[in-house]
């Protein structure tokens, strides 16, 4: 029940994250105002939004402001499945709207690239790392203020139901991903099996045709 009880507060601890950024996203924008954003401005503003949140992610797998190793790994390894999930999900949209503008190769689409967001991804992923053996890096200003914000928007009344309900449907996302997961790697032996199965009766009935 303990790893339940965590995957489902890491999905709102990534949603309420999500939440304030579309906010720090919306005056980034506003400051720069019309200006159409660079590619590296767009991943360098993503490294920053994704290694906040490994630290904050870090934070919230701390017990008693103390290292515990079973939830920092867990935290750990959900947020590189969530990390995934959007490099996929960012993948599909860039294929979508290249389809849609005519363009043959999604390559082409400025907001999009694949080997920029594995980068981003595995920085954010080694900074959490590099907070496993350097906890006093975590306590930090700009992370403290997300950490205490993100709590108290989850103690508000009506909003904070909202995103424990967007908690409860991503704890029901990974149980599918790793219960499909178990299925498929079951699926592929029995397969294989069945194949050699296959292969060995051939093999025979093929000898026993010679001898013929």
């Amino acid at each position: 029940m303990n790893i339940f009880n965590t995957i489902f507060n890491l999905g709102v601890l990534f949603a309420v994250y999500g939440f304030i950024w579309f906010f720090i996203d919306l005056l980034m924008k506003f400051i720069i105002s019309n200006r159409k954003q660079k590619i590296g401005e767009i991943y360098f503003s993503k490294a920053i939004k994704y290694i906040f949140l490994a630290n904050v992610t870090f934070l919230f797998g701390l017990e008693n402001n103390q290292i515990n190793w079973q939830n920092l790994a867990l935290s750990g390894l959900i947020l590189l499945l969530y990390f995934i999930e959007k490099l996929q999900k960012n993948e599909k949209q860039a294929v979508l709207m290249s389809q849609f503008s005519g363009l043959v190769n999604f390559g082409k689409n400025k907001a999009f690239n694949r080997k920029a967001e594995i980068i981003v991804i595995s920085i954010s992923i080694a900074f959490y790392s590099t907070l496993i053996l350097l906890p006093e890096l975590a306590e930090n200003p700009i992370s403290t203020w997300f950490y205490n914000e993100i709590i108290n928007i989850e103690n508000l009344p009506l909003i904070g139901f909202i995103f424990k309900v967007i908690g409860f449907f991503f704890l029901l996302g990974i149980i599918i991903k790793i219960t499909n997961s178990f299925i498929y790697l079951l699926s592929g032996n029995l397969y294989k099996n069945n194949n050699s199965v296959d292969q060995n009766n051939n093999d025979e009935f093929d000898d026993y045709e010679e001898i013929k």
